[in-house]
């Protein structure tokens, strides 16, 4: 990724004296220079919302990332978590240019933060205290964008499950097994070990791979002297889906050469536009490796899947609510449809990269055969 510059405060750009750049954080009105070309300096900083991504407004989690709306914030210097004990609980976070903007301050809440008021800074002058106080919640639902589906997604929050019961000694070679529909091939097997009652729950996936879409079957499969049935409640025949489509409102995929893989830009993804806001999901279960803003891919996600490679979102409205590290799930929410930093029009960016993943020695590949896929399906 090209390195990140932090950009200087937009009141120094201007070349105005620093003691100028102070007062806005202390004058009650604004202080505008006479004649042409004055400059006009902000006015005392106001704050209107407070809101982190999934979250009721006012709520947020340690992790999350914190936006702060209002006016006139581009000179704020830092912001203090205030808590419920002020002389013990304040936690201050240092804000960066690039951090405070004139409509909106953006900061990640600290792992100490206590529910209580927010207060903005600058340098010298009074404080400014949010005129609502900031809820700190534990951990972050996770907004399971499938759960309506009546089919099971390859690593998802839903799994296959059969359970069963085995009256006598177990045979050797006896197993549960998954079979496709379709080929009649065995896909999956899990060894029965013990006489008794035993389950089998089963994620879609075979190795590291999610399974082909299509309807499958779990069954006993006793092979001589185990005596064994099925138990009522147990999915014995299902659909199961290769993976999600992200985009979760109407949409349009891919319609021109710019919008698609490589050509006379070397585009090493591809861009399917939606309305501002659409909600985007994770088409496949990983490990999330990158949570970050950047100046052309705007808001971006990037997990890394179990057999190593990698898929990207970019242009969201807001930085994803998940963590680094964390595990996601097929279907889970991952953020909303945007055109954030170098874009024109909502769209979803989406790449794919082989492994060892991206920018991390994988080579980016066409991802709309898969979304063209996927949309068919879900």
């Amino acid at each position: 990724m090209p390195v990140l510059k932090r950009s200087t405060s937009p009141l120094l750009r201007r070349g105005l004296p620093a003691f100028l750049v102070l007062l806005a954080f202390s004058a009650p009105v604004a202080i505008a220079a006479s004649g042409p070309g004055g400059a006009e300096v902000p006015g005392q900083p106001l704050v209107s919302s407070i809101a982190c991504p999934l979250q009721p407004v006012g709520s947020c989690s340690a992790g999350q990332l914190m936006t702060v709306r209002g006016s006139n914030l581009q000179s704020a210097q830092q912001l203090t978590f205030v808590g419920s004990s002020p002389s013990r609980d304040n936690v201050v976070v240092k804000l960066s240019a690039r951090a405070a903007q004139p409509t909106a301050i953006t900061v990640t809440v600290p792992s100490r933060a206590k529910s209580g008021a927010i207060r903005i800074s600058g340098t010298i002058g009074s404080a400014v205290t949010a005129p609502q106080p900031v809820k700190i919640v534990a951990g972050l639902p996770a907004t399971d964008d499938a759960s309506g589906s009546k089919k099971l997604i390859a690593g998802g929050k839903r799994a296959a499950h059969f359970s069963y019961r085995v009256s006598s000694a177990v045979a050797v070679g006896a197993r549960v097994e998954a079979v496709s529909g379709k080929t009649g091939k065995i896909v999956r097997s899990w060894p029965l070990v013990k006489s008794g009652d035993g389950a089998v729950a089963w994620n879609g996936f075979v190795g590291e791979e999610p399974a082909a879409s299509g309807t499958y079957v779990l069954r006993l499969n006793e092979l001589g002297s185990a005596s064994a049935k099925a138990k009522a409640g147990s999915d014995t025949q299902f659909e199961m889906l290769e993976g999600f489509f992200p985009i979760r409102g109407a949409h349009t995929l891919a319609a021109s050469e710019m919008q698609r893989f490589g050509g006379s830009r070397d585009h090493q993804g591809t861009d399917h536009f939606a309305k501002c806001g659409t909600p985007l999901a994770a088409w496949t279960s990983g490990v999330v490796q990158f949570n970050d803003f950047q100046g052309a891919a705007g808001n971006y996600v990037v997990v890394q899947r179990a057999d190593g490679q990698s898929y990207a979102y970019m242009h969201m409205l807001e930085r994803s609510p998940v963590k680094v590290g964390s595990k996601v799930f097929a279907g889970q929410r991952l953020g909303r449809v945007s055109d954030s930093g170098s874009a024109s029009g909502c769209h979803l960016h989406i790449e794919l990269w082989t492994a060892p993943g991206w920018y991390k020695g994988g080579r980016p590949y066409d991802s709309l055969p898969l979304m063209q896929r996927l949309d068919k399906l879900n």
